[in-house]
């Protein structure tokens, strides 16, 4: 008997048992079963869910209405890159900001009458995919240190501030510091076996004039925390230090050094490391040789020849009392010409992992499944390679990257280069941002009449999920909002791609932008003042009281 000869009812029963995923692939397969669930609000909430490449989140007490209609906003408003509210902050620099989760952090000095702290100000951002719906939230703590970085995991009520300590004498190493905190801040984790862990790094005393030591990431995944630090010179020669702990249980688990590295967590157990070896380095190392030399008066750098950036896969192992393990590692090689790079720098990407679970109230958020990893390169003006412009983002699956079965391997760029997109980026972009499937960067532009200093900046946004293609090329034939950038081009074929949403912004020349999944946070410094736009995207659900 064929399915389609079921009454209407038994079919709206049969589809209403399906998962968001399978009920999509069965209406890509049937324009029958796409009518049905056209009609049907609480099917059509679904199969819109798995079009965009989001996930369900815990029931609530939202109508099928209003979660669509949520949903169709949300989807809408970041395609077009019309927000539906705005927040605008100003701080009097110095002052150290960013974002950790769906949370603006910003660090300022605070002198007191009686002693000199620093204060932390903590801003919830609004969510429209949450219910009860809240504006912007904020928290004060006044600190006796410097914090140079925070994260924030609410799905584990974990706050970390991240200090560098300088030791008073020339005898003592500079220490990375963590601090684990409640989301409160005022009480140290009770899930922590420390209320600090700290990391001794290569560099011991005081730092030279000319010499400066920065925090570069830290993040938090489940148990494991891990921490970058740099040792940079005048000239942008330097090393970076990454550090790997259990922080619920204190350990410190692995370390990598290299003179270019970044990296992500893609879970609690596996870290993903982008760097430039060196040419006399091991392949098999897992960390990279430093080209530099300490002596007591500071840190020299000497020549080496560098190989093209590489993408390492490592497999992280929590049990430190099981003896000897092989280090589980995979390597992915960019092309061999490409070992000219100027800058190399991974894209973490601030969408919910695979081990985070959406957060009560929440309607939606990103597929873990579907992440999405970026590399941004850039490459001199005079040793280009042929094919691609100055400035490219490679673009790949996390589901495409896996540590090896036993011990370490290399995979040559030709085995792997099939999985990924290359974006060609104009000169002057900057900011590439990553958050979920979707690419957003922004370029300053100077504006056609007016001095040097006059720029005007434009916002892009690429949408990377390929069922999306159509719904873009529908949004492309009113007018506005979409506008072609000739400067932008795939050198592999992708559909929706090539629709990049170019918004102005009121700000002059931004400095900086944040992405998450409910908004585009904009910095900008102009007259000794640093400004902040907040911009939100989706509709508010109203509740009844």
């Amino acid at each position: 008997m064929s399915l389609f000869k079921l009454s209407t009812e038994l079919l709206l029963l049969i589809l209403d048992e399906l998962d968001p995923v399978s009920l999509f692939q069965f209406c890509r397969a049937s324009r029958i079963i796409l009518s049905l669930v056209d009609g049907t609000t609480s099917l059509r909430y679904r199969y819109e869910l798995a079009l965009c490449g989001l996930r369900e989140g815990p029931h609530n007490q939202c109508s099928s209405n209003d979660r669509l209609d949520a949903l169709l906003s949300y989807k809408r408003g970041w395609s077009t890159l019309t927000w539906s509210a705005e927040d605008r902050l100003t701080f009097a620099p110095p002052t150290i900001m960013g974002v950790s989760g769906n949370y603006l952090y910003q660090v300022a000095q605070a002198p007191l009458p009686n002693e000199f702290l620093w204060c932390l100000r903590i801003y919830e951002l609004r969510c429209f995919r949450r219910t009860p719906q809240r504006g912007l939230q904020f928290h004060r703590y006044f600190i006796s240190f410097e914090i140079r970085k925070v994260v924030i995991d609410s799905s584990q009520n974990l706050m970390v501030w991240a200090q560098i300590h300088f030791p008073p004498q020339h005898n003592s190493p500079v220490l990375g510091v963590l601090h684990l905190r409640d989301l409160r801040g005022d009480h140290e984790h009770r899930e922590a076996a420390q209320p600090r862990l700290q990391y001794r790094t290569e560099w011991w005393g005081i730092t030279p004039p000319g010499e400066r030591v920065s925090i570069q990431q830290v993040q938090v995944c489940g148990s494991l925390v891990a921490l970058s630090i740099r040792l940079e010179l005048e000239d942008g020669e330097g090393v970076t230090e990454l550090a790997l702990f259990n922080w619920r249980t204190g350990s410190a688990l692995r370390t990598f050094t290299g003179d270019t590295l970044t990296f992500d967590l893609m879970s609690h157990t596996r870290v993903v490391v982008v760097c430039q070896p060196d040419d006399d380095e091991e392949r098999s190392s897992g960390s990279s040789n430093s080209s530099y030399e300490q002596h007591p008066d500071g840190l020299y750098t000497y020549d080496k020849g560098k190989r093209s950036p590489q993408i390492g896969v490592y497999e992280i192992c929590h049990e430190l009392n099981r003896g000897p393990i092989l280090p589980r590692a995979r390597s992915y090689a960019f092309p061999e010409s490409w070992n000219v790079v100027s800058f190399v720098q991974q894209c973490p990407n601030s969408s919910a992992k695979m081990i985070t679970s959406p957060a009560p109230g929440t309607l939606f958020d990103n597929d873990p499944h579907l992440r999405l990893l970026a590399v941004t390169l850039e490459f001199p003006h005079d040793a280009k390679p042929r094919g691609i412009s100055r400035k490219v983002v490679v673009v790949i699956d996390e589901s495409k990257l896996a540590p090896a079965n036993d011990g370490e391997e290399v995979v040559r760029w030709a085995d792997w280069q099939e999985h990924c997109m290359i974006f060609n980026l104009p000169d002057q972009a900057d900011g590439v941002q990553l958050c979920g499937r979707r690419l957003v960067f922004f370029e300053n532009v100077q504006k056609a009449a007016g001095p040097l200093q006059d720029l005007s900046s434009r916002v892009h946004s690429l949408d990377l999920n390929p069922y999306t293609a159509p719904y873009l090329v529908s949004l492309a034939r009113q007018s506005p909002p979409w506008r072609w950038q000739a400067s932008i081009s795939t050198v592999f074929d992708h559909l929706g791609s090539k629709y990049v949403r170019t918004s102005t912004s009121n700000t002059h020349n931004l400095t900086w932008m944040d992405v998450t999944e409910d908004s585009l946070v904009l910095y900008h410094e102009r007259e000794g003042q640093t400004g902040v736009r907040i911009l939100t995207f989706g509709q508010e659900i109203r509740t009844p009281p």
